[in-house]
């Protein structure tokens, strides 16, 4: 998990649970098995309910990159395209297949340049991968607004049902309190969800879709240009845009290969 989701969700826990003590109140009171079942399994029904179960299912499962602490390095894999294309003018690009790359799409288009296809067809597997992705990820991206949607509507639900059972268990004042419980905890856990995880969750995962979106699209380009034979200064002027104002930003670890 990167630093920022584990202090996000430590802080939103820490305030929760801080607000309850200073109340005064047992903190058992805040506990309601009947709302969470409102809550949580309404509205992860609904959600279900609102797109086929191999995309709902497919949705949930890519949500695991919003946590990620991998981030994509632009330098370094700027670095590796640089020296790869200086490798290729020098000695061929049958030379690259000795190369051994940790970045699997990088890898990937070495792997296409080595089985010899021209840029046009180097382009399109690499556009058509770009659209896979950036479809998975908007899908686990409407999965998790769809939750932020649902669950205030689930807990305002849950309200409704705990003033109906205590309007109609007025003349039983023992009753009056549980259902009222009922009645605030499936506001509080609706809002809870949907402000302090879903949508946080989804702003994270939309965020590192861009960044993947980023590395793939430098990854390309470097590649193409690789292609087409360009000359490495050209390459890092070409791509300069990517990394920013600065390509030899404090961020770098090494120089780049000029």
């Amino acid at each position: 998990m990167d630093k920022a989701s584990g202090l996000g969700l430590s802080v939103i826990i820490l305030a929760v649970i801080s607000a309850i003590l200073m109340s005064g109140a047992s903190p058992g009171i805040f506990v309601s098995i009947p709302s969470l079942l409102i809550v949580v399994g309404g509205t992860f029904g609904a959600v279900m309910f609102s797109y086929r179960i191999n995309n709902f299912f497919q949705g949930l499962s890519n949500i695991r990159l919003a946590f990620s602490n991998k981030q994509p390095n632009l330098f370094e894999t700027l670095d590796q395209l640089i020296e790869l294309s200086e490798t290729a003018r020098k000695k061929g690009v049958l030379a690259l297949e000795d190369k051994q790359l940790d970045d699997e799409y990088l890898q990937k288009g070495v792997n296409l340049l080595l089985d010899g296809h021209d840029s046009q067809t180097i382009e399109f597997a690499f556009n058509r991968e770009i659209l896979q992705t950036r479809q998975r990820n908007n899908q686990s991206i409407k999965v998790l607004n769809s939750f932020t949607e649902l669950a205030p509507a689930m807990g305002m639900a849950g309200t409704l049902i705990g003033l109906v059972a205590m309007l109609v268990a007025m003349d039983d004042p023992k009753s009056i309190g549980p259902s009222m419980s009922v009645a605030l905890l499936t506001t509080l856990y609706g809002a809870l969800l949907a402000n302090a995880f879903t949508g946080p969750l989804a702003n994270k995962l939309g965020e590192r879709a861009d960044e993947i979106k980023q590395h793939m699209m430098l990854v390309r380009d470097g590649v193409l240009h690789i292609s087409n034979g360009d000359n490495p200064k050209l390459i890092i002027e070409m791509l300069a845009s990517y990394l920013g104002e600065n390509i030899q930003s404090p961020v770098n670890e090494k120089p780049l290969n000029n």
